[in-house]
Formats: C-alpha cells, structure tokens, sequence
C-alpha cells in the first residue's frame, strides 16, 4: 500500500502548540462535535497512534476522514529486516514513491531509533552509501516524526521495549534540513507534544557551522555529535567534501564556543585502515577534541557494495583507540557494528532497491538474496 499525499497539511508540520485548535476547527469544519478533537489528540499523542485506522474510539466514517484527509499517512513501511543482533532496519515508502531509512538498535533496555531527515544527501562523505545517491529532497516534519512512531508502534507490539533514544544519523545532513528537523524535535520533546526527553535525542552534523550554534540555541537539551573522520584538512577534504567549505578551523572555533552552552559534544571517526588511523591523526583528534572538551567515539567502517575503502577490522580499531588514548586524557570508546547482515549501512537497503531489476528487465534477482 502507498502513503497518501495529505489533502490538507499535516498537523505534524506546524508547531506543537497549534494542535489543539487545528483538530478543533478540523472537526467543526467536518460537523463533528468537539469532544471528537480531544479524542483525535489523545490517540495521537498519549498513545502515539499515527495510523487514523487503529483510532478504535473513533466512528469509521470519521477514521476514513482523517485518513484521506487530516491526518494522512506520510508513510509505509516497505521492507523490514531483522538482523541477529537484534537491529531491524526499515524502509519507508514515502507519498510520492521515494524512500528512506530507519534503523532500531537495542542495547540492553534501550531502543535508539536512527532517523533520517533527507532523500539521499548533498554532504558527499565518500564511505557513505548514501552519499552516492545526491540530493533528491529533504524530509517534511511529518515524515521524520512518523518514522518514529511506526517504528516504536511495530516494536513495542513486538514485546520490545520501543524507542528511548533518538539519533538523526540516518539518510542526509540533518542541518541541511534544519527546520524540519527542528520541527520534530519540538513535536518529540515540547510538553504540547510527546514530552519525550530532549537529552535522549541526538543530532548528528558533519561540520555545517552556521547552523550548530542555532541548533544549541533553540534545543539546549538535545546532544550534539560532529561526524570529524580526521582533523587533519588534506585528509578530511578527501573524506568529507564539505570540509572545503566549512573548514576545520571553522569547525573548531564553533564547538569551542558553544562548549559551555550545550552538553557533552561527541565526535564520530568512522576509521579508515591506511587513510585515517596513524599516528598523526591520532593526535590531530586528541587536540581537536581537546579544545572543546569531546568525547570521542571509534567506529569501524561499515562496507557496502562499491565502497572505496575497506573494513576496518576489531584489532584495527582498538590499534587507533590506544593511540588517541596516549594522546588524550578525556574520554575514547570504540563503538562495534551493528545489523552486518541486513544492509546496516546508512543508505544500503534503499540504495539496493533502486539498483533492483524492474519488471521489464530480462533478469530476474537471486532467490537466494531474499530474506
């Protein structure tokens, strides 16, 4: 089934604070009573039900309603795949038959959901899958939120324990999209919305410097991550294009500046064997870091068909974790790869769709691929 286009605008793409009197004159304009529009909020926001369809208190005439109008569905889910780790990676079907991806990763009792907030991405960091893909647009408020509503509804019906923590490290640059992003941070975190705890919702940025300090303005909560790949100019250029337009210099003299006004900024290196994890980079990180006071997070490169670079494997990483640790004294981890076997890498499933035979090819896909 594909996702309707909304006939009129979701509320999801408005302030928080207008929910209220949107349902309201909502249902005046479609002559229902009033009591209707609390009713409506309370299956959106207190139970978190985006579907108009499993509204059950609700009249079927008035489901149908909301469903062709009001309260559309931005989204399908697509694909869904479980890995043994216990990561399951979604593809969602947008309304006008573009994809993207989610990603729910448990760890213990928690359930961090990897949101993205763009169709393909304009960053172009060179081991990104989804960075081959280019810009094809950004995401409305509507369709970030309900990524996570679908994906913490399927979970929890699952047995599990839902989303707690929230990363927008999925598809695209989310400050490329910022006030979308935006948007849905103050519908998952604003006492008029979901009051889900901005100090569980991480933004992920590979250095877009006019934007961070309006993102630790607006939402001082929210965790800050800098996706840095080396501190070094000659080798970031090659890694991560932007940086000939936002240099690190810039970078540096940003997170340093808004060090006390946020919380603790974390930077991700995603290591590369023979490009980014010698001795020199190490202590390019360490005094990158240093000077706005980071935690630094390793991980290994997660490959996917034709990517430039190879995997970097456990002893390759934890060779890197000690010698930035000889060169830092604050804190360095080395985070493992999750969902290998289900297309974990950002960008991977949709990509792979895209390059499926269609129904006028002469082949036909592997059987054996199918899961």
């Amino acid at each position: 089934m594909k996702p309707q286009e909304p006939m009129t605008d979701h509320p999801f793409d408005h302030p928080p604070d207008q929910l209220d009197s949107r349902l309201e004159q909502w249902c005046q304009e479609q002559q229902q009573p009033k009591f209707r529009s609390k009713q409506v909020r309370q299956h959106l926001i207190d139970q978190r039900i985006y579907d108009p369809s499993e509204m059950t208190s609700l009249p079927a005439e008035l489901r149908q309603q909301l469903a062709e109008g009001m309260l559309s569905s931005p989204l399908v889910v697509a694909d869904q795949l479980n890995s043994t780790d216990g990561t399951i990676k979604f593809r969602f079907m947008l309304a006008d038959g573009l994809s993207i991806e989610s990603v729910w990763i448990p760890t213990d009792d928690r359930g961090t959901l990897c949101l993205s907030s763009q169709v393909g991405c304009a960053a172009g960091c060179t081991f990104c899958a989804t960075g081959t893909m280019k810009l094809t647009r950004n995401l409305h408020p509507r369709e970030i939120v309900a990524q996570w509503l679908a994906v913490h509804a399927i979970t929890v019906a699952q047995g599990l324990c839902g989303v707690t923590q929230v990363v927008f490290m999925g598809m695209g640059e989310p400050l490329h999209n910022y006030p979308a992003v935006s948007r849905a941070i103050d519908w998952f975190s604003s006492a008029q919305g979901f009051q889900f705890s901005p100090r569980r919702i991480t933004v992920s940025t590979v250095g877009i410097v006019p934007k961070i300090e309006q993102l630790v303005h607006d939402h001082p909560q929210v965790r800050l991550a800098v996706s840095l790949h080396s501190a070094i100019t000659e080798t970031r250029n090659s890694i991560v294009p932007i940086n000939q337009h936002h240099s690190i210099e810039e970078l540096s003299e940003v997170l340093v500046k808004i060090r006390d006004d946020s919380r603790r900024i974390s930077i991700e290196y995603v290591v590369l064997p023979g490009i980014n994890d010698g001795s020199e980079q190490a202590k390019a990180l360490a005094r990158f870091a240093g000077k706005c006071g980071a935690h630094i997070n390793l991980l290994p490169f997660h490959p996917y068909e034709g990517a430039l670079y190879a995997a970097a494997g456990a002893a390759e990483v934890g060779q890197f974790l000690s010698l930035v640790q000889k060169q830092y004294e604050g804190s360095v981890t080395a985070r493992r790869s999750r969902g290998l076997d289900i297309d974990g890498a950002c960008g991977q499933l949709v990509l792979n769709n895209l390059k499926k035979p269609t129904a006028t090819d002469d082949t036909e896909p592997d059987a054996s691929k199918k899961r």
